[in-house]
Formats: structure tokens, sequence, C-alpha cells
């Protein structure tokens, strides 16, 4: 009979430096994610992630009642090139979502944005947050994390975006599937909040080198918007 570790998403979030051949006693989430999700036994296999680019396979020791591994394997997979969005608030709590999703689809860094029409709700969620983004590695299988940052405003979100492309979401942008993206090209969009950006603020941008793209023949919500520009990066990357 085959174990629950071949259905559910065998694959841990372990922060922290192994070597190959050393025993862990796991604890916390994992361990209950591990005995209780995936039911794991002794002898499967299984995937751990940094969330800084280090895999390790696991081999199972013990599943119940305590939870022990060896580390089998170790590889570190280089650093993809930033997806960073630089996103204004959604309406009421649709940032949770928004957070998940971008995480799985790869963006390595959601920049909440302050606006001149609407600030993000303080104090954020970013407790709550990472735990979302530590659920997302698990689901996408990922050997890095999205990073979550403290919110800035606008200017300054642009001054830390660095080198690379600049995306504007804007319904009256060049469609976004006629722009090209390199596999190894950082790239940094924008996404106005549930209001928009104003009208200076989308013409500061257009200075700073984003290019308006279209993400939809109609008008998206902000986190719909996020979640299609991060869907073409990911296309791209495929």
């Amino acid at each position: 009979m085959p174990s629950a570790a071949d259905a559910a998403p065998s694959f841990l979030y372990l922060p922290g430096s192994f070597a190959v051949g050393e025993s862990l006693a796991l604890e916390g989430d994992e361990a209950r994610y591990l005995s209780r999700v995936v039911r794991a036994r002794p002898g499967d296999r299984v995937t751990s992630s940094d969330g800084e680019g280090t895999l390790a396979t696991l081999e199972v020791i013990e599943s119940r009642p305590e939870v022990h591994v060896r580390v089998l394997a170790v590889e570190h997979v280089p650093e993809p090139p930033a997806l960073r969005l630089l996103c204004g608030a959604p309406e009421g709590e649709r940032g949770d979502w928004l957070v998940e999703k971008l995480a799985e689809l790869g963006v390595t860094h959601l920049v909440p944005v302050e606006t001149e029409r609407v600030r993000w709700p303080a104090p954020l969620r970013l407790d709550r947050w990472e735990r979302l983004t530590v659920a997302a590695l698990r689901q996408s299988r990922s050997a890095w994390r999205l990073q979550l940052c403290e919110p800035l405003g606008l200017r300054e979100a642009v001054a830390a975006a660095g080198p690379g492309e600049r995306w504007l979401a804007d319904p009256a942008g060049t469609p976004a599937h006629a722009r090209a993206l390199l596999a190894d090209t950082p790239v940094a969009g924008a996404v106005g909040p549930s209001s928009g950006f104003s009208e200076p603020e989308r013409n500061w941008l257009s200075e700073q080198g984003f290019v308006a793209v279209s993400l939809s023949a109609s008008r998206l919500r902000t986190e719909t918007a996020a979640l299609a520009l991060a869907s073409r990066w990911a296309s791209s990357r495929a």
C-alpha cells in the first residue's frame, strides 16, 4: 500500500544548514505536518527547503510519537532573478490571498506601497503572511521563499527596485503577452491600490522607466492584477 507521502506534498520548510548523514529531530509545525498530514512512515523520503536556496533529501527514521529524519543529500539552487512586485493596498482582507498566490507563482519580493489615495492598514498581518509564504513554499516545492517587505512610499520602493525591466499594470498599456521577458532578467512590477495610482504617480512611474502593460480587456481589482502580472512572469520562466 503506498504511503500518504506519495500523495500529499511531502515538502518541509526547515531553516538552517544540514550535513549529509546528520540526524534531525523535528518539532512544531513541520513535525505535525510530516506525521499527521503527510503521515510518513519510516523509510519514506521527503524534501525540505530552507527558503534560501538549499534543498535537502531526508529519510524518515521515526514518525511517531517523535519525528526523526536523516539527511541523505543536500543541494543548492541558485537565486533566481528578482521578480519584485510593488503593490498598493487592495480592499478589505484580500492581502492574505494576495500573499499566498504570489508566493506560489514565484514572486521573490512583495513590497506594500503607500500611495496618494490609499495606505495599507496598520499594523500589517506580517506574522500571518509569513505563515502563508511557508504554506506556499510547501505547495510550490520551491527552494526560495517569497520575501515580505515593510511598507514603503512609492519613491522609496522604486529606488530599492534595482536594475531590470519595469512594468506598470495599466488597462491602457500594451498587452502583456506582447512583451518578451528573458528568463535571466530581473523585473519590477507596479500595481496600484484599489482606487488606482493617481495621474501624477502614473506619470512619475513612466519617467522612472515603468512601461504600461495591459493584463486584461477589463479593469481588474488590485489583487487580481497582481496575480495576472505574476502569472505572466511565471509563464516566461516555466
